[in-house]
């Protein structure tokens, strides 16, 4: 993993999954909130990339506004919203149309994953330069990165409706924690619980093997699976605004 970092402060990391994807140099940084704002900005300003998508505490301005005054066009891209929920507390239950997802379920999650994610909203539908071609294509490949994968630590469910695949929800477990990284109903099989179904499975299924926090995240705007969530029991935890800083959106309004 390509690291650069300033002092002990946070680090500029090269994301090669969004690099090949869009054919250009990626950088991403998360910055805590606090954090040095003049320092970070002189070390996003030095890199090299062409696009830098940086991540900070909602309502920290510091930073993004040390950026512009330094000539870079920051694109604010969305606020992403944490809730989360103790599996000691929460009332979960596991369903018999719930199970793990397997490699012959990859076509299956490309579809789910295709048209559920073909007009949504995040970050990148922000940005006038990525193709949203290659947008989409991207939620598909993330969508299929944890069916394949050998670490325990990560999995796939998926929910049926008369033993098709409608819907999916891809886990990452971290100490006594899961999250619930990225997940979708098939638009042709929306508002028929399946989504409350695989959600109750999850936090029924994980608060049996242990883990004591569920976590998850979404765009601030995308309020109806928030209110699922409030009504599964789990309540804001933070929220992150997310930034674009684009080289090439400079160089097209200098060209002008």
């Amino acid at each position: 993993m390509e690291l650069t970092r300033a002092d002990t402060g946070p680090a500029l990391e090269y994301s090669p999954f969004d690099s090949e994807r869009f054919g250009i140099r990626v950088e991403r940084m998360t910055v805590p909130a606090g954090g040095a704002a003049v320092g970070i900005a002189t070390l996003i300003h030095a890199s090299s990339a062409d696009l830098i998508i940086l991540r900070v505490a909602s309502g920290e301005t510091a930073l993004p506004t040390e950026l512009q005054m330094l000539g870079e066009v920051v694109i604010h891209a969305d606020t992403l919203v944490y809730h989360g929920a103790s599996l000691l507390d929460a009332p979960g239950k596991l369903a018999a149309n719930v199970r793990p997802a397997e490699l012959q379920d990859l076509s299956c999650i490309r579809d789910i994953a295709a048209q559920g994610f073909r007009e949504y909203r995040a970050h990148y539908a922000a940005n006038p330069l990525l193709p949203k071609d290659d947008v989409l294509a991207g939620y598909v490949e993330w969508a299929q990165s944890r069916v394949s994968t050998d670490s325990t630590g990560s999995c796939t469910w998926l929910v049926s409706e008369q033993g098709r695949p409608v819907g999916f929800a891809t886990c990452d477990i971290s100490n006594d924690t899961v999250e619930v990284v990225l997940n979708a109903v098939h638009p042709d099989f929306e508002r028929r619980g399946h989504y409350s179904t695989l959600l109750g499975h999850l936090m029924g299924y994980y608060a049996g093997n242990g883990l004591q926090r569920l976590i998850i995240s979404t765009q601030v705007w995308n309020y109806a699976v928030q209110r699922q969530w409030g009504r599964a029991g789990l309540r804001l935890m933070s929220a992150q605004d997310t930034f674009h800083i684009d080289r090439r959106l400079a160089s097209s309004r200098s060209a002008r």
